[in-house]
């Protein structure tokens, strides 16, 4: 018995040096200042009207990059408010920062906007055009304050502040082949579409401010 007891304590400090392991490569990020989960609500641009106020399920995430570069991260609505999950260059640094280009050309596709249509392609090299909302996205000005902002039970927190612009107008898709190993019949020719291009129209542009603060993990302080 006592063997066993000694084995059991064993595997658990061991168990519990990977987790911490683990939490460390989690971390290890050249965006750190920036990372996080947020809870906001939406004004427009003046930050005056209040469009969507504060609700647990609305959340924004703010995390690096496969490539792990600063100044570069990943943004995404989980909400779907936009719906946003989009990369972004910055120059600045977390307390202060902005996109390095307001160029619709220079900027990353916002994965949600340039999904493929729900209706399926018959052959090889057709296209379809469709108008899309939210294509690609700015920040104007963006501002992540340590301890400037405070949570629904009174304790301090890092605030969020970031002004986007988005940007609307047109996808083009192209049909391709699907290789015969993804065919749900080995047997039947199978077609799908593969995104092509965006077309911009600046007629359609939005701007609105997100402001809210980091989520610290306590049940007290969530929304």
């Amino acid at each position: 018995m006592k063997k066993n007891i000694i084995y059991l304590w064993l595997f658990i400090f061991a168990f519990t040096l990977n987790s911490c392991d683990e939490d460390i490569e989690i971390w290890d990020s050249n965006t750190l200042d920036y990372s996080g989960t947020y809870f906001w609500q939406l004004y427009d641009e003046t930050n005056t009207d209040l469009y969507i106020d504060y609700d647990h399920a609305i959340q924004l995430l703010i995390y690096n990059t496969s490539d792990n570069k600063e100044n570069e991260v990943w943004i995404e609505d989980t909400d779907h408010v936009f719906p946003l999950k989009s990369k972004f260059l910055f120059d600045g640094t977390a307390t202060s920062f902005k996109s390095q280009t307001l160029e619709f050309d220079n900027l990353f596709n916002n994965e949600l906007a340039i999904e493929n249509p729900n209706t399926k392609p018959t052959g090889l090299n057709q296209e379809v055009t469709e108008d899309r909302d939210y294509i690609r996205s700015a920040i104007l000005d963006g501002k992540i304050l340590p301890k400037a902002g405070t949570t629904v039970s009174g304790n301090p927190v890092d605030s969020l502040y970031i002004k986007i612009v988005l940007y609307s107008g047109s996808v083009k898709f192209t049909s391709k082949a699907v290789p015969v190993e993804l065919r749900a019949d080995p047997e039947v020719e199978e077609f799908d579409w593969e995104y092509d291009s965006a077309t911009y129209d600046n007629t359609l542009d939005e701007t609105y401010v997100v402001s809210g603060h980091r989520k610290t993990g306590f049940a007290e302080d969530d929304h």
